[in-house]
């Protein structure tokens, strides 16, 4: 026991560490410790801490600390990954305590672990520790541990910067990254400049000198921590026009959602008379001149740049190798940015943006406005509770080739409503369950994700001990959770007949009702079913198992009703008429056989007062949810990722086809498949264009063979989208086994059939729901055997290569495939065989309906056809083939596919199972507005379709006009024609590029195209949503040659 006279404590040898005076830290021990009434069981702290008269204790009366290494310069000011931050603590049962690190830091972080293994006593007589013999050996597992704390928004004082920075120590965060400058306020004082700050600050007094930054600098590296500043640019600068007109372009323009956002607007260069471009191809190299200069000046003063992800993902800038890429928008964009070799802090908002939740920080009118934004969520709700801060994975999707690039991560507070008021309990103790992350990391020393139910008591006690030193943190639980922590073994414990009836019962109306009523069944059932069969006539059989069956239902039923009623409630039921809905199944497949999905979703989400875009129904008595609203997709797909999965039903009904590939997996084998084909479409291999070159060309002879008359001449309708279909299996055949099929010059390729068949099949008996079992197969089997067959023999070529001769293959040789990358990584037969099928299922039919679509637009609008040709030969002129960047830079062919794909998304309709007890956020109670009860296995449909239509969505959401994109963007969630979150389509960028290469070879070939498809369909496009989107009956059109003779082929 350490008695409380006792304050004699070595200091560390460098007097500038924050504990570096014994005075310090008993200061810490004995006036800030804690006393633990909360973490254990109800009146029971008596028996954990040690009796006051109690003589068996033993004291510490000194601490030896050894400083192992020196420091210097750089140990208060380094790079990631250069300070040894690692430490060595003992405590003997004689009382010897020991400290030994490499680095004062280390000390630092000893120091602190140190003060939080002791407890006050409850009488204030001193402290003690239950825990001793002690020896701890730890260091971080990511060199950049950090929080973002944005001063610009709101204002912060010196003194809430600082205690921000004690808890920051307290959680061994390393960094603290100030969010400075933004388009709000300009609130640093620059010598140089002095107006920036005298008219770009709230007012006089509401900014920062070069003293105090210098302050908070110092104060920093005395606790561990190192503090650098962020000057955002080029957006968020609106703020310097205020003291210099002349530098900002744009700054109060209207109307303000055509100038105005968050990130760069290039609308704004419109009226920048330097510039006068939208154009990104324009507009590009003039940043990466600023980036540039502004990275030179950076080095020269011993810095290190960071740039936000956009620099490198959006513009494409070519970015130094001491550049460190700061992400926050997914887990795939950090991926990609370690994919170019770039070093990369993540901090995905979906989890580590502790601002959010807070609702709208704009106001809006009644009217229009008003009803759009109603209930006023803002853009990345819902609130990020601590347990999803401590789900999130810096490394999650990174392969661990990679993940030596991720250099750690950053909560961020962004203060739109936030401020010193409120500080504290915004950020702690959220913030704290990411330091644990980035200091042990989500996985355990075995590999497992680290369990919130052993955190929980961690992060409690650490929230107690933080507001014993002056941070308000919010609670973590409450105190009866503290003293006891729920777990499915607690639950059995209770239910067992030792504990007393009231206490059984009380649980069981909480949490396990259903048990309780399965109880009162379980026992006369078997009697029921001898009495009948012993002594009924059949009439009395039947009615007695009509009657046992009405039972079961009725039983199941409110077992399901109480759980719904307790995780949320019900939404509205879709529109049905029959017995048991049977004509909520007849609908769905009659809709997909003759193609009227979008119709039948259509009509599920209307209601005589006006569309409901999320309903439940249930089909034979199983509950089923249908949703086309943003923020439960969002949900399902992002914010509560874990609880929504593909399940086993799906994998059951697809495992024939797409086995247990990419698609059909959850969790972890879902993981195992993305990281061994993710590293397959790094930008070098999507941006090698010569595989789609090489098809191209046979692609254009075909249409011109089909395009031309009898008597030769052009015009001749054909089908287009049939052709392309043909055209996209020769290219991903080519790209994924090493050699085309030759569709497109031989029709009759039996494989072409069979996948088109086999998907067909599938289709009915997965919308055929609990009555798939009725779907004859043996059509299905045998155009998949068909499929097979085909398969096999690249599988047997690519085993016939030793594992030596895989590895030693290199990428750029003649011959190497997307076969050979997987091969090298298993030898396993069904699992090439298995993701062969899906990512040969995707590169053919994604692209090939998107182009379809496109052309089925484009040819009843020749402006449209006139305004591309005219960017196509402003970038690359009518004979060279385009590269990556010339795609990227052509905006308006952009704009193409981001409207054909927001009228016609690939996979229109999707599916998900609840892998456990959870909710959806919209859609229940009288509004619609609020949470819904999913229970475990319910199935969830959902419509990117008619979500990406919807008019309260979309202006004039049913037009396609590429023209909107220069002006309107959709919100996040409300347009996400390759999915979202950490199932994002893995393809999209390889499928983005081969749609622009062709649209942009056809269009330097043919100068015109016109549509014959309205006496076809009248101008109301077949949707036939199989797997992927296509055009029901075909895209007949004619292709005029330009003037002046074929193209030619380099």
């Amino acid at each position: 026991m350490v008695e409380a006279q006792t304050e004699q404590f070595l200091g560390v040898q460098s007097s500038s560490i924050g504990y570096g005076s014994g005075g310090a830290l008993s200061n810490t021990l004995f006036k800030s410790s804690l006393i633990p009434w909360k973490l254990v069981a109800r009146h029971e702290l008596a028996k954990f801490e040690p009796a006051v008269n109690s003589n068996s204790g033993v004291s510490i009366k000194v601490i030896t600390i050894i400083q192992t290494g020196k420091d210097n310069s750089t140990s208060y000011k380094p790079l990631d990954g250069e300070l040894d931050e690692s430490y060595n603590l003992t405590i003997s049962t004689n009382g010897d305590a020991r400290i030994t690190a490499v680095s004062a830091v280390g000390i630092l972080h000893a120091l602190e672990t140190f003060t939080q293994l002791f407890y006050l006593h409850s009488s204030g007589n001193g402290l003690y520790t239950n825990m001793a013999p002690v020896a701890i050996s730890d260091a971080p597992k990511f060199a950049h541990r950090g929080m973002n704390l944005d001063v610009a928004r709101n204002w912060y004082p010196v003194q809430d910067i600082k205690r921000t920075i004690d808890a920051l120590a307290m959680n061994k965060f390393n960094r603290m990254h100030i969010h400075i400058t933004d388009s709000q306020s300009w609130p640093i004082e620059i010598p140089a400049l002095p107006e920036l700050a005298a008219k770009g600050a709230y007012q006089t007094g509401l900014s920062y000198s070069p003293k105090d930054i210098q302050d908070i600098q110092i104060y920093g590296i005395l606790r561990g921590i190192e503090i650098f500043l962020e000057f955002d640019m080029p957006g968020h600068t609106t703020a310097i026009s205020l003291a210099y007109p002349n530098l900002i372009a744009a700054a109060n323009a209207h109307p303000w959602d055509t100038y105005c956002g968050d990130e760069v607007n290039t609308n704004t260069y419109l009226l920048d008379p330097t510039v006068k471009s939208s154009d990104k191809a324009v507009i590009g190299p003039l940043i990466q001149k600023l980036v540039d200069r502004n990275h030179a000046a950076l080095r020269k003063n011993g810095l290190t740049p960071i740039v936000w992800e956009e620099m490198l993902l959006v513009w494409n800038l070519t970015l130094g190798s001491d550049v460190i890429v700061q992400a926050w928008q997914s887990d795939e964009n950090v991926a990609l940015i370690t994919g170019q070799g770039h070093k990369v802090l993540a901090g995905n908002y979906n989890s580590w943006y502790l601002d959010c939740g807070k609702g709208q920080w704009l106001d809006f009118d009644n009217g229009a406005s008003f009803k759009q934004f109603y209930p006023f969520n803002d853009y990345c709700s819902p609130f990020k509770n601590w347990r999803l801060v401590y789900a999130y994975d810096p490394l999650a999707g990174v392969p661990a080739a990679e993940q030596h690039l991720v250099l750690g991560g950053e909560v961020h507070m962004w203060s739109e409503q936030t401020d010193p008021v409120n500080l504290d309990g915004a950020v702690w103790p959220r913030a704290s369950a990411a330091g644990e992350v980035l200091w042990s990391g989500r996985q355990d020393a075995s590999g497992q994700n680290r369990s919130q139910i052993t955190a929980s008591p961690r992060l409690a006690e650490m929230r107690e001990r933080m507001v014993l030193r002056g941070i308000q943190a919010g609670p973590v639980q409450m105190a009866f959770q503290a003293h006891r922590v729920v777990s499915s073994q607690n639950l059995k414990l209770l239910r067992t007949p030792q504990f007393p009836n009231d206490a059984r019962s009380r649980l069981e109306d909480v949490g396990a009702c259903n048990l309780r009523h399965g109880r009162k069944f379980i026992r006369p059932m078997g009697g029921i079913v001898e009495t009948v069969l012993e002594h009924s006539s059949p009439l009395n059989l039947a009615v007695a198992i009509v009657a046992v069956l009405a039972i079961i239902w009725n039983t199941t039923w409110l077992a399901e009703e109480i759980k719904v009623r307790r995780l949320g409630g019900h939404t509205r039921r879709a529109q049905t008429y029959l017995p048991f809905q049977l004509d909520l199944i007849g609908r769905a497949i009659h809709g997909t056989i003759n193609h009227r999905n979008l119709q039948t979703w259509t009509h599920w989400f209307s209601t005589p007062k006006g569309p409901n875009y999320t309903v439940e129904a249930r089909p034979l008595g199983r509950r089923l949810i249908f949703t086309a609203d943003p923020e439960n997709i969002k949900t399902i797909l992002a914010t509560q990722f874990t609880d929504y999965g593909k399940g086993k039903p799906f994998h059951e009904e697809w495992k024939h086809f797409l086995g247990d590939s990419i698609f059909t997996t959850d969790l972890d084998q879902w993981h195992d498949s993305r990281q061994l084909i993710r590293p397959q479409f790094i930008k070098d291999r999507v941006s090698d264009l010569g595989i789609f070159e090489e098809h191209i060309q046979i692609l254009m002879k075909q249409m011109v063979k089909e395009g031309t008359t009898s008597d030769g001449k052009q015009g001749k309708p054909f089908d287009i989208s049939e052709m392309l279909f043909r055209y996209t299996l020769d290219a991903a055949t080519h790209f994924l086994l090493g050699r085309s099929v030759g569709n497109l010059e031989n029709h009759e390729v039996a494989f072409a059939e069979a996948f088109g068949e086999v998907q067909k099949w599938q289709n009915i008996i997965a919308r055929s729901g609990p009555m798939n079992k009725l779907v004859p197969r043996k059509q299905f089997f045998k155009h998949l055997k068909t499929l097979n067959e085909f398969v096999e023999p690249f599988i047997d070529e690519a085993l016939a290569l030793s594992p030596e001769e895989l590895a030693t293959k290199s990428k750029s040789d003649e011959g190497y495939t997307f076969l050979h990358a997987l091969a090298a990584f298993t030898r396993d037969r069904k699992v090439l065989r298995d993701q062969l099928v899906a990512v040969l299922l995707a590169g053919r039919d994604t692209t090939a309906s998107t182009l379809s679509w496109t052309f089925y637009e484009i040819s009843q609008r020749p402006k449209i056809v006139e305004k591309l040709r005219e960017e196509i030969i402003q970038h690359v002129g009518l004979e060279r083939a385009p590269t990556y960047n010339d795609l990227k830079n052509m905006k308006y062919l952009q704009n193409v596919m981001h409207e054909t794909l927001r009228l016609y998304p690939s996979v229109p309709f999707n599916v998900r199972l609840a892998l456990k007890d959870t909710t959806l956020p919209r859609g229940g109670g009288p509004s619609g507005l609020d949470p819904i009860g999913i229970p475990k296995d319910t199935p969830i449909g959902y419509s990117t379709i008619i979500m990406q239509r919807r008019p309260d969505l979309t202006p004039d959401s049913l037009t396609f006009s590429p023209e909107r994109w220069e002006t309107w963007q959709p919100k996040p969630w409300q347009y996400i024609p390759f999915n979202g979150g950490p199932r994002i389509c893995i393809g999209q960028q390889f499928a983005l590029t081969e749609m622009g290469y062709t649209l942009v070879r056809l269009m330097q070939r043919f100068e015109r195209v016109e549509s014959d498809m309205l006496r076809r369909d009248g101008g109301n496009p077949t949707l036939k949503a199989e797997i992927v989107l296509q055009p029901g009956d075909g895209v007949f059109v004619s292709f005029y040659d330009r003037k002046g003779g074929e193209m030619s082929e380099k």
